[in-house]
């Protein structure tokens, strides 16, 4: 194939006039032997090369001697120029929603997870693949094991079938599957990328990545706090850990206060009231993927078998929000609802600086989310601080938003409040139910677990029989 960018060197050619290439070859190696003291051997070929176009920036000596032998000022005069190489530019990050809407403009190989008010956001590795012998409710696909088995870069299966329809599953985690096997893997059609598959993968990467990044120093932020636990009252800065990333930050926060109120529960009595902070998708996901959270909820419902918890949503933070994490929220009051706890609903304006508590007889205070600082805890609230508390619980009691008697009817509120499908959505969970999220998100962290996810789908899925 001919080179287009090459072109014949005219300049060097008339400068060497009716000189033979051989004759100019020998002068000029002589040349650089003057002017060096080096041996050079310029043969006839190079000369040849240089007037066809094949090289057109010889070394320094090279130049400075021709110029000198032909009489010549510059080696530009010579026809000799650096070529331009310019390098392929790998296309630009693909975001993950935009594969939602169908095949996009340029396929590039990696796939951008969005940044949140905490999250930072995450590149993956992106390795496509087109579905092979599509059967019902699976797509077979045969990528190449190597590039996504790296433990140093997270990687997304990203196969499309034949309707221009995407799927994902955790590379790493295919990996671990198919090396039970031979020849092309199935990958279940459950895994549409979709606002419920892509909100679950945003959070859990955006989470694992984070917490892995810190992992050492929260083990040591752990130990130098701990002498915290043995008080009634802690009150910590975010200067106590001034190097931990956001979600870290929330999750030594979070940790804490579980650990505070389980060991105070016995100062409660009847049905407690407990307030939380979370008010947005990427907030309420902790619920669902934070190992501590999940404990904590069993813990505290089987204490309390038929408790309260009430958020504070407003109608802002739905407009807001995009509709992949407007998902994790109703995901997290499902998880609620699975552990028997009512799930109430306040959108009024002034509840939302109230802090984290448990409102019995007596009322606990813990707040990680939405404070100044890391935590602050007390175990006895005072009088004042008791009688504003209990004023939220009967006012969210007497004019809840989502009312409801029963958990379906309250969970399908709150999805009409939040702008989502309760059909699509009670579908799409009754499909991943039947494969849990694990192959599409699978966090590598000690710390997270998807078993919160997993209860809240299944519960979602089989709410009419429950």
């Amino acid at each position: 194939m001919a080179d287009r960018s090459r072109q014949p060197n005219k300049l060097l050619r008339q400068a060497r006039g009716r000189m033979s290439q051989g004759r100019l070859a020998d002068l000029v190696s002589a040349e650089i032997y003057h002017a060096t003291g080096k041996e050079a051997l310029i043969t006839a070929k190079a000369i040849s090369d240089w007037e066809c176009g094949w090289y057109t920036w010889p070394s320094a000596n090279v130049r400075q001697a021709l110029c000198r032998v032909l009489q010549k000022a510059d080696p530009a005069d010579l026809g000799f120029y650096k070529r331009r190489i310019t390098a392929r530019q790998a296309p630009d990050p693909l975001s993950l929603l935009e594969l939602i809407t169908g095949p996009p403009s340029v396929q590039s190989a990696t796939v951008r997870l969005p940044a949140g008010r905490s999250y930072a956001g995450v590149e993956v590795g992106a390795h496509y693949c087109q579905a092979e012998l599509p059967g019902e409710g699976w797509l077979m696909i045969d990528p190449k094991e190597a590039a996504l088995n790296r433990p140093d870069r997270r990687s997304l299966v990203v196969v499309a079938d034949d309707e221009g329809r995407y799927y994902a599953s955790d590379g790493r985690r295919f990996v671990d599957r198919a090396g039970r096997r031979t020849g092309p893997q199935p990958i279940s059609s459950a895994a549409l990328l979709d606002d419920l598959t892509v909100g679950i993968i945003w959070a859990t990467t955006n989470t694992d990545v984070a917490l892995l990044a810190d992992d050492a120093q929260l083990v040591s932020s752990q130990a130098r706090l701990a002498h915290h636990e043995r008080r009634r009252t802690s009150d910590v800065s975010l200067n106590e850990v001034p190097t931990l990333n956001a979600v870290a930050s929330q999750w030594l926060g979070s940790r804490f206060c579980a650990r505070h109120i389980t060991r105070n529960l016995e100062r409660l009595s009847g049905q407690p009231f407990f307030w939380t902070r979370e008010n947005r998708g990427e907030e309420a996901a902790s619920w669902l993927l934070w190992r501590h959270k999940f404990d904590y909820l069993r813990r505290t419902s089987r204490w309390f078998p038929r408790m309260r918890r009430g958020f504070y949503i407003s109608e802002t933070d739905v407009a807001e929000s995009p509709m992949y994490e407007r998902v994790l929220l109703l995901l997290a009051a499902a998880l609620m609802e699975a552990f028997g706890i009512t799930v109430e609903l306040s959108a009024e304006p002034e509840h939302a600086e109230f802090e984290g508590f448990v409102l019995g007889e007596e009322a606990i205070v813990a707040n990680w989310l939405g404070g100044s600082g890391l935590w602050y805890v007390d175990a006895s609230a005072p009088p004042s601080r008791r009688s504003m508390f209990r004023a939220i619980a009967d006012q969210v009691s007497a004019e809840p938003l989502v009312g409801e008697a029963t958990a379906q009817r309250r969970l399908q509120a709150l999805a009409s409040y939040l702008n989502v499908s309760w059909p699509w959505f009670r579908r799409r969970c009754e499909e991943l139910a039947t494969i849990a999220v694990d192959d599409i998100a699978h966090p590598r962290s000690r710390l997270l677990s998807t078993q919160g996810l997993n209860t809240a789908i299944r519960y979602v899925a089989y709410i009419n029989d429950i």
